[in-house]
Parts: C-alpha cells; sequence; structure tokens
C-alpha cells in the first residue's frame, strides 16, 4: 500500500515472514528454512549476485504468493539482513515505491501531476519505468550493494541498463527530460558510484549520460521489514 505523501513513509509491505538462508540453486531461485523448522523453495526477484546478502545462515524475510497466484513456488524473497538491518531486495515492489516517492514531497523530479507506468520512447526502441508529467521519461533501478561507505550499482554486469542509459542520453541530446532513480536500500553510505569494476560499460554509459543532461538521482530508503522510508538524496560520485 502506499503511504502518506506528507511523511516520510513510501510504502508499507506485510505479511513478511522470518527465514534462514541455506542455498541459491539459481539466480531465481532459493531454499530457505523456518525457525519452527522445515525447508521451503523460494522465489528471488532480483537476479543480481546479492553475495553479501544471500549466504548460508544469514536471516531473511519471505512473504506468501498471492492466493489464487499460478506459479512453481508460494514464497517470494522480500529482505535481507546485513549489519545494519533489513535490505529490500524484491524488485516487484520497485514500481509501487517510486510511485509513492513521485507522488510525495520528496520526489526528486517534483511532485507528480501525471504519472504512466511502462511507456514508450518516441523512437519505439525501448519501454522506461515511468513518464512523469507528459514530459520527464523516468528509469528506476535498485541498489543493494554497497563497500565501504559508498552505494554502488550494479552488482552484476547489465546489458538492460546500458541500452536504456544509451537511450535516455540519446533523448537528452535531442532536448527531453529524462532522468535515472537509484533506489538505493543500504545504509550508513555517504555516495554512490557505478560500479565500474562488474561493469565498466555501465559506468561508462552513466558517465556519457550524466554529460548529456540526463538526471540522475540516487534516493536512500530503509526499511525496517515493515515499511519503506524516505532518508534523502546521496551524491553521485563518477570514479575515474
Amino acid at each position: 500500500m502506499n503511504c502518506d505523501n506528507g511523511s516520510d513513509q513510501l510504502f508499507s509491505i506485510e505479511g513478511c515472514v522470518p527465514a534462514v538462508f541455506v542455498s541459491r540453486p539459481n539466480r531465481f531461485l532459493l531454499v530457505a528454512t523456518f525457525s519452527w523448522g522445515g525447508s521451503v523453495e523460494v522465489h528471488v526477484p532480483d537476479p543480481g549476485r546479492l553475495k553479501e546478502l544471500l549466504y548460508p545462515g544469514n536471516d531473511l524475510l519471505i512473504i506468501p504468493a498471492r492466493p489464487g497466484s499460478v506459479r512453481k513456488t508460494k514464497w517470494s524473497l522480500a529482505g535481507a539482513k546485513d549489519p545494519t538491518g533489513w535490505i529490500l531486495v524484491n524488485t516487484a515492489f520497485h514500481r509501487k515505491i517510486s510511485s509513492s516517492l513521485f507522488s510525495s514531497r520528496h520526489s526528486p523530479l517534483g511532485i507528480a501531476v501525471t504519472l504512466q507506468a511502462e511507456v514508450g520512447s518516441p523512437s519505439g526502441k525501448s519501454r522506461f519505468d515511468f513518464l512523469l508529467n507528459g514530459d520527464t521519461w523516468v528509469e528506476v533501478k535498485g541498489c543493494t550493494l554497497k563497500i565501504g561507505r559508498k552505494a554502488l550499482f550494479p552488482d552484476a554486469p547489465t546489458v538492460r541498463g546500458v541500452k536504456h542509459l544509451t537511450e535516455l542520453t540519446e533523448m537528452a541530446l535531442r532536448g527531453l527530460r529524462t532522468a535515472v532513480v537509484f533506489l538505493v536500500f543500504v545504509r550508513d553510505v555517504e555516495c554512490f558510484s557505478p560500479n565500474r569494476i562488474t561493469d565498466p560499460k555501465f559506468a561508462e554509459a552513466l558517465g556519457r549520460a550524466v554529460a548529456a543532461g540526463v538526471e540522475v538521482y540516487p534516493v536512500q530508503l530503509s526499511f525496517d521489514g515493515a515499511m519503506v522510508r524516505y532518508s534523502g538524496l546521496l551524491n553521485l560520485v563518477q570514479d575515474p
């Protein structure tokens, strides 16, 4: 559910159940155990590596699938623990969190009067997460990796991310307003950077995008196991 636009609360996630990570047979599946015993297969919505969060013995939060849904697994991963607390790792919530953010006083793009989801670019080559107020194309990415006091994206090479940045750059050069919003779920960080070591092509594409006028907003959020709250904007630091 969306929350009060005048507060820091953006989105609540109900029904989370604690579990413990056992293994990850593939990118989209993990095995966990409940505290009362028994193992369960859990869908992983985020295909990233998540090595810092998904390891044997770490605490998880999982949520049941919607009643009536047709899928192999009856649970989905919601969050995982790091030393600072819960980290939201369910990409399926990004659109709803973003919608609440853009409709709130915390929106880095100004409060949305109209907000269309999954809108094709003028060229038809890409679809972006949002068209805000009819004139701003916005792509949203989720960040769950940090090293030291720096939040980093991506944690695995992303061809799709480079493609989106390239088209946003082309649109910006034609005078259109474009933006990338990074939802940063890690705490205790001072800035945000592209992960050049893991994906140099993404880092280079982000640098070209900024130079062309694409707006970049790393928005820090917190998740306490039930509520997602706005924490503030991080500085973008583009390492050489």
